[in-house]
């Protein structure tokens, strides 16, 4: 995986870069869930908005997973870059922030989408969504989701749980993918814990080479620590 660069930065959000396996100079770039006014946002990347994306991953509504989405998409020079999320989130995207429905990559829980140089798939997880209107009405944020990033030609299978608590059904999620890669919320309260996710790790992902935790530290609310874990 001398190829890949897995970036934290801050809260739930991670970019993720490698190289085009069809020509090594090009270079792939994967947002999912970057927060870009979140207080952990590393020193470098305050007050700018990423303009290298090929994919935006969202995995539900709540603002601190999906505010900044539509802004790296526009800022984005690349000409087939996408959003991925559910159904609606991604109309919610398309009334309220100016994104076609080309911009959009629809999809829900259980499926994939290849696009050749990457596959990725819609997970389960287990917590609530919704999406803030401009008028400060609250809107139908579909159903909660987590992500595998396959990058097949660099034997990397990442997965980015979202907001979830532990649930059983992420055994189904290593038998079917074997991720070896684990993104998970450690910060308790809106998610699980130290605890609950160190027991994610040892009961349900016997194939993780790495494992990097997040949504902790960004609030005081959020009480999991790194060391817990």
């Amino acid at each position: 995986m001398s190829n890949l660069n897995i970036k934290w930065l801050g809260h739930a959000g991670f970019r993720v870069s490698f190289s085009d396996p069809t020509d090594p100079s090009v270079e792939r770039v994967v947002y999912i869930d970057t927060w870009l006014d979140n207080p952990k946002l590393p020193a470098e990347c305050k007050g700018i908005v990423p303009d290298d994306a090929d994919l935006v991953l969202v995995t539900h509504g709540h603002f601190d997973h999906s505010a900044s989405a539509p802004a790296i998409l526009k800022a984005s020079k690349k000409e087939h870059v996408k959003i991925i999320t559910n159904f609606e989130i991604c109309l919610h995207f398309e009334k309220f922030n100016e994104i076609s429905e080309t911009q959009t990559e629809k999809m829900n829980k259980g499926g994939s989408v290849d696009y050749g140089w990457c596959k990725v798939s819609m997970t389960p997880a287990d917590h609530s969504s919704c999406c803030m209107c401009p008028s400060g009405d609250i809107a139908n944020g579909g159903a909660p989701a987590g992500f595998v990033v396959h990058i097949p030609h660099l034997n990397a299978r990442i997965y980015h749980a979202g907001d979830t608590n532990v649930f059983t059904d992420m055994g189904i999620i290593e038998e079917l993918w074997r991720p070896n890669i684990l993104l998970l919320p450690i910060g308790d309260r809106f998610t699980m814990g130290p605890e609950g996710a160190a027991l994610a790790c040892a009961r349900f992902f016997p194939s993780a080479k790495f494992i990097m935790p997040m949504h902790y530290g960004t609030f005081p609310l959020l009480t999991g620590t790194f060391e817990k874990f």
